[in-house]
This record gives C-alpha cells, sequence and structure tokens, in this order.
C-alpha cells in the first residue's frame, strides 16, 4: 500500500513553524503546506512568509501553498470585513470557532478535495493525514472549539487522519522557539488577526495606530447588538483590570489610532445581513455611555453605521484585504461558496 499523504496546517506562527523545521530532522516531509489566508493576520505574518519559505525550498520540502474563502456575494473577502460589515465579532469573542472553520478549515478541506494525492489514497481506502501545530501543554485544545473544527464537515466522513506532532514529542513554546532558533531563523510572532480577542493588552499596545483603529471601527459597528458582551474583550476582568471593550482600552491607555473617518465616513452594513434587516437594536450590558459617546467625549469623530447608501458614495468603509507575496503563492486557490 502506498503512503499517506501528509498536509501540514500552516499558520506562519511558532508551533506550525517549529513542526515543519522538526519534522525535517525528523526526515519526516509533507507532501503539501497549506496556510489559509483570511486577509486579516498581523502584517509580520505575512512578511514571514517568504523568509521560511525559501527555507523549506531550500531543505527540499514543498513551498507553501496559499488557500482562501471568497464569497460568492458578499461585500468583503477578509475575515474584517466579514466582521465589520455583518456588525458582528469573531466567533472566539463568544467561544466558537465559527470564524476558523469558514475562513481557516474550510478552504484546506476544499482544496484537498481536488488534490491529486487525496484523491488517489481515498479511492484506495486510504485516510489524508493533517498535522496540526497544538504544542505541547496544550492537550486542553484537544476539547475545545478550534480543534474540533479542524474535524470539519468534510472530515466527519473519516477522510482525514489527524496527528499533533509537538504535543508527541514534548515540544512547549518555549521548546519551539529553540527549534526555530538553532535553524538559523527568525522566531515569527503570534499567528492571530489583529484584532483576536484573545490577545493580551501588551499585544494591542504593539499593534499600528491604523489596526487600531480598525479595531473601533469593528466594534462600533457590532455595539447595537451586543446585549451580553461589552466588545472584543467579552467583559470587564478583575485580574488585570482591563474592561471588556478593545476600544475602552485604546482610550483609557491613550494609545494612538488613525483618525476614525480618514478610514470611513460612512460604514454601510451587508444588505444581507440579518441584524441590518431587523433594524437596530442597541441594548447595551453595561451601565455606561456607549462607545460612539466615550469616543466623542475623547474628540474623536466616529464614522455613521447605516443599513444602505448611494452606489458608489465616497467616504465609505472598505476593508484591509492582506495578501500573501506573490512570491510565495505558488498556487493561489480561490474556492467560492455561500456566505454565510
Amino acid at each position: 500500500m502506498s503512503k499517506q499523504p501528509i498536509i501540514v496546517a500552516y499558520g506562519v506562527g511558532r508551533d506550525s513553524t517549529a513542526l515543519l523545521i522538526e519534522m525535517q530532522r525528523r526526515g519526516i516531509r509533507p507532501d503539501a503546506i497549506l496556510f489559509a489566508n483570511i486577509g486579516s493576520e498581523k502584517r509580520q505574518t505575512y512578511e514571514y512568509l517568504p523568509i521560511f519559505n525559501e527555507w523549506l525550498v531550500a531543505h527540499d520540502f514543498p513551498a507553501v501553498t496559499v488557500v482562501r474563502y471568497q464569497p460568492k456575494s458578499a461585500p468583503y473577502k477578509s475575515l474584517e470585513g466579514n466582521m465589520t460589515l455583518n456588525a458582528t465579532l469573531p466567533g472566539a469573542t463568544f467561544g466558537k470557532a465559527s470564524c476558523t472553520m469558514k475562513f481557516k478549515i474550510a478552504p484546506q478541506e476544499q482544496w484537498t478535495r481536488q488534490w491529486a494525492p487525496a484523491q488517489a489514497a481515498w479511492a484506495a481506502g486510504q485516510q489524508v493525514v493533517r498535522m496540526i501545530g497544538f504544542e505541547a501543554g496544550e492537550e486542553y485544545r484537544l476539547r475545545r472549539a478550534d480543534a474540533k473544527a479542524h474535524c470539519g464537515r468534510f472530515s466527519e466522513s473519516g477522510r482525514f487522519e489527524y496527528h499533533y506532532p509537538l504535543i508527541d514529542w514534548g515540544l512547549d513554546l518555549d521548546r519551539c522557539k529553540e527549534v526555530i532558533e538553532s535553524a538559523g531563523l527568525p522566531v515569527p510572532v503570534k499567528s492571530a488577526c489583529y484584532f483576536c480577542p484573545n490577545q493580551k493588552p501588551d499585544e494591542v499596545r504593539e499593534l499600528s495606530p491604523e489596526d487600531r483603529s480598525r479595531i473601533i471601527l469593528m466594534e462600533l459597528s457590532a455595539e447595537p447588538y451586543n446585549t451580553k458582551i461589552h466588545g472584543l474583550w467579552r467583559r470587564p476582568r478583575k485580574a488585570d483590570g482591563r474592561p471588556g471593550s478593545i476600544t475602552e482600552f485604546i482610550l483609557q491607555e491613550n494609545l494612538s489610532f488613525v483618525p476614525l473617518t480618514s478610514i470611513a465616513r460612512k460604514i454601510v452594513l451587508n444588505p444581507a445581513c440579518k441584524k441590518a434587516g431587523s433594524g437596530v437594536t442597541f441594548n447595551p450590558p453595561h451601565n455606561r455611555a456607549s462607545l460612539r459617546g466615550l469616543l466623542a467625549a475623547a474628540g474623536h469623530a466616529a464614522p455613521e453605521v447605516v443599513q444602505e447608501a448611494n452606489a458608489g458614495e465616497a467616504g465609505t468603509y472598505l476593508e484591509s484585504v492582506r495578501e500573501a507575496p506573490v512570491e510565495v503563492e505558488v498556487s493561489v486557490h480561490d474556492f467560492l461558496s455561500t456566505a454565510i
């Protein structure tokens, strides 16, 4: 029987980078390395791609293949646009993996369906091995939504066999960093959206002014429908004193951000957004001024959020769609699927 094809889910972070380096040292060669571009990773992540891609090719590993989710008709192409134009926040804010499934897992599975080695393996009754970079000490993630998301709808047919080598090899985050440095490579930043609800205060402090502004626009758009949470950070935390909204944190810390109206003077919600169709239902879960009010009190103008605007109206919100460098993309597969 032929060897099972191996796919590595590459997030361009510390764990998955160390995973590939350690695989090379152990003589385990993947057949494909997939990076699902959600269009909203930190800029440093995209800058790291060509650096590591060069290392992969030099060590006779396949170059990174970029895949992405692209809706048929929705007015967005990135996770940022999905959130802001649908007046919502990432699934992680609510303890779900919906954005992971839609923007990361589904495109990888759709690409794999058309990949000849996978088709041949399934025809022979074999499974495709999918390697995931959960580090040692993260065994709890196997029970959480992000692990379950890796076993998506297509995976339920039993066509994939999931491996978590870093856990098996006992490599925690510190060891992952050592593995990367020992290969003569810089350690990449933590792989995450710049508006990730799980980021810590120091990570917000390190963001660019534009990224902080786009976080504010996202929370502004979603706030009228937040009946149980304050914002991306859910609720205030006594442990470190942070508020439930990253916008509030930015204002409290007096962190710089570009003028909001320089990005957009008006946010026009997705016409298919169910929230937009039902109208604004502002009912905040806490007794305080709205984010718009807090911004105004601090002297910052904020764009209007509306359900419709004149076609081609100047100054309407445009998402920031971040692309992998052209030289990295051996092939880019844009799979069309119905917007959720």
